[in-house]
């Protein structure tokens, strides 16, 4: 798992104003709560007693420890100790890391590493239909998987696997038309592919009656980005009608992961045709996550040759190496020791003011992979 990174902790409408909400990410406890207008994000226990934070109250933009009241600014920095009085000023070491966040898409996205605002890599613009809801209609979904997040993400990124993982997609056509060179970019890469379309009888209910009889080919286009490890599918069934699923995926830990998304349509706009949309991308996450979570090792091996990848794989491979590259940068947690030293001590993610002030903290931070050592062979 992988720090420096932004990564979707929840939808915008789980977090009202006036109490805060526990999110687990990365194998950590974190805790969002609204103060001015902006959210916040901190570590999830308190650094007093260990109190989870999730359970406590929002108090004039502070948030207030369930365990013995400790309220803690916006900043991470306690405010006030009650059972030393209102009248003493907590000292400059009860103080929580707190992490950049921002809201986009719906989402709350928390930047989980100690990067200054001009390193960080920006949330990618891979939904811009989101803005556009006359042309548009959008429809939430989420889901958790008990997979590890580079295992499903993969997943999502493999246009052959449709061909024999979903029912709807037409099972078993053709999937040597798929594949097709690649375009890397900066923080992912994008790809665009054109494969015989299923026969009608794979499609039902609305969109059936929309599609031409004559139907031969569907395009699809599909980019990702390690930033926020998210994605874009859209598949074109025919000129002028299209649909795009937009995820955000989220370790919960090495094991778990759990995923925001969006999907988009520019056919059949009304409400009353969102629950067959629902229907089909429910009964398509089922089909997939059958899959994934059976999928041995549970961990992507360390090196390329462990699997025999070929050029259909290469979406997956330009994604694993980006992966690598990032780990290589001293970024990826080391999970064995976290396991072992997390079980007597608070361990939580740097966060930017720490890189700026190192010293005079509660908390230790998570131990870190050295950088350089995960390089991947040649494919």
């Amino acid at each position: 798992m992988l720090i420096n990174n932004w990564y979707v902790a929840a939808t915008s409408a789980e977090l009202p104003g006036d109490r805060p909400l526990g999110v687990r990410m990365l194998g950590l406890d974190f805790v969002l709560f609204r103060s001015g207008g902006s959210v916040s994000c901190l570590p999830g226990n308190c650094c007093h007693r260990g109190g989870a934070l999730g359970d406590g109250r929002v108090a004039d933009g502070c948030l207030a420890c369930p365990y013995h009241g400790w309220q803690f600014d916006a900043n991470g920095q306690c405010v006030l100790i009650p059972a030393m009085g209102p009248e003493v000023r907590p000292p400059r070491r009860a103080r929580l890391d707190s992490y950049p966040t921002t809201e986009k898409y719906g989402w709350i996205w928390v930047f989980l590493g100690d990067l200054p605002p001009e390193e960080r890599p920006p949330i990618p613009d891979l939904l811009p239909e989101y803005d556009d809801p006359e042309h548009w209609r959008l429809v939430p979904y989420r889901f958790e998987a008990a997979a590890n997040w580079v295992r499903m993400e993969e997943n999502s990124l493999d246009t052959i696997h449709t061909s024999f993982v979903h029912r709807r997609f037409g099972g078993r056509v053709d999937p040597k038309s798929a594949a097709a060179d690649i375009e890397l970019l900066p923080h992912g890469a994008r790809v665009r592919r054109e494969k015989h379309a299923p026969d009608a009888s794979a499609k039902s209910g609305e969109l059936a009656k929309l599609l031409p009889a004559n139907r031969t080919r569907t395009r699809v286009s599909l980019e990702f980005s390690i930033v926020g490890v998210c994605h874009r599918i859209q598949p074109t069934f025919s000129e002028g009608m299209s649909q795009i699923n937009f995820t955000a995926r989220t370790p919960i830990d090495e094991f778990h992961t759990r995923a925001f998304g969006w999907q988009a349509r520019n056919y059949l706009l009304g409400e009353e045709h969102d629950a067959e949309r629902i229907k089909g991308l429910e009964e398509a996450i089922a089909e997939d996550l059958r899959i994934v979570e059976k999928v041995r090792p549970q961990l992507t091996p360390s090196s390329l040759p462990e699997e025999f990848l070929t050029k259909a794989d290469s979406m997956e491979v330009a994604f694993r190496r980006l992966v690598r590259h990032w780990a290589n940068r001293g970024w990826e947690i080391d999970s064995e020791r976290y396991a072992v030293e997390s079980r007597n001590q608070a361990l939580v993610i740097p966060s930017p003011l720490r890189r700026i002030d190192p010293h005079n903290w509660v908390h230790r931070t998570v131990p870190l992979r050295p950088a350089g050592i995960n390089d991947l062979e040649p494919a």
